[in-house]
């Protein structure tokens, strides 16, 4: 199964003969010099795939960036692009950023300020970029705990999802991206939930026609409301509280994936459109059933409520004092830039931390 999509004229190739036609691509670009920025796992697990397909780029400059989300520190960019500097890069130069979607983030965003402009490729290598973070042109450091605050929209030259790289990736990579699809589903495809909500955990079989799916529906969104100010925020259900949640354990040095901080964050938002949008009592439990089916519960503490407000307030969707949230009046149904009270917030919290009952 092979796909062709575009977004803001960037094409995103997704499946198995999409690896391929990067060559050819690249020929055509004609980089004076290219370089390859991976972390440690995809040094290792996803660059030799990479090189079998590409033989011509096994001579590129590798960057190893480190792992994790310390990688999108404003230190981490400071070092990496004077490496890049060192080795010469040029605004005829092209990066490749063979990874997750924090390479893709990072390395998008060292391209779109490095010399004014240099040009990339996304290679996502994990599920949760290849239907989500890679496509999009959306491009971010973190600035301390703070998510996303320092970014820019800068669009790829194409995107490569070659979905057999993720039969390298740990199970926890594959649960954590379920959220990410479950986002989809709930914001814009009634079929597709009814689909996954029976499926339980995917496995490596299934994945390839999610992926096609939530590319699509990805691609679909962004090209209606490129810079974000209304049709696109539906892809923000859920992180706004899971953002949040992620900080704080950020903030702790006890890391959280952002796909379990994000299961968090829908069931919070799904009850908030319980209380303010008419959603059903049964959706809402349907939405909980489903993500306690894969995913654990986590302890949130009391005592960091106010934080996680804090950060909720410093989100990206918000303006002239109002806490806008991307909420969903059924599935399928999604309704952006909704105003949500701070009780609201701590009332999903509560009702999270009682296991989600009403």
């Amino acid at each position: 199964m092979f796909s062709e999509f575009i977004f803001h004229n960037t094409p995103v190739f997704v499946g198995l003969d999409s690896i391929s036609r990067l060559n050819q691509f690249v020929s055509n670009l004609k980089p004076s010099k290219i370089f390859i920025l991976v972390d440690h796992n995809t040094k290792k697990h996803c660059l030799p795939i990479l090189f079998k397909h590409n033989p011509d780029l096994i001579n590129c400059h590798i960057i190893d960036v480190g792992l994790g989300e310390s990688i999108k520190s404003i230190s981490n960019f400071k070092l990496v692009c004077k490496t890049l500097i060192s080795q010469h890069i040029d605004r005829n130069s092209l990066i490749l950023n063979l990874g997750g979607g924090v390479i893709c983030d990072f390395g998008g965003f060292v391209s779109s300020v490095l010399k004014r402009g240099v040009r990339f490729i996304n290679v996502p290598t994990t599920l949760m970029a290849q239907v989500d973070a890679a496509v999009g042109g959306k491009v971010a450091l973190n600035l301390g705990d703070y998510k996303n605050q320092i970014g820019l929209f800068y669009n790829p030259k194409c995107v490569i999802v070659y979905p057999p790289f993720l039969s390298s990736l740990p199970q926890e990579h594959i649960l954590s991206a379920h959220s990410e699809i479950f986002k989809y589903a709930l914001i814009y495809d009634a079929y597709l939930w009814k689909k996954i909500s029976v499926m339980g955990l995917l496995d490596i079989s299934q994945l390839n026609t999610i992926i096609h799916k939530c590319v699509e529906i990805k691609t679909n969104i962004v090209e209606l409301d490129y810079y974000d100010f209304h049709e696109r925020r539906k892809l923000n259900f859920g992180h706004s509280i899971g953002h949040a949640i992620e900080s704080i354990f950020l903030n702790q040095n006890k890391p959280m994936s952002h796909g379990f901080a994000l299961s968090i964050g829908i069931i919070c938002e799904t009850y908030i459109s319980y209380l303010r949008c008419g959603l059903s009592k049964n959706i809402l439990n349907s939405v909980v059933e489903v993500i306690f089916n894969i995913f654990p519960y986590i302890f949130l503490d009391p005592k960091e409520d106010d934080l996680i407000l804090e950060y909720v307030k410093y989100d990206k969707k918000n303006s002239q004092g109002l806490l806008n949230f991307t909420l969903i009046k059924n599935i399928g149904v999604a309704l952006v830039n909704f105003p949500v009270f701070e009780k609201d917030i701590l009332s999903s919290l509560d009702f999270y931390r009682k296991k989600c009952r009403i």
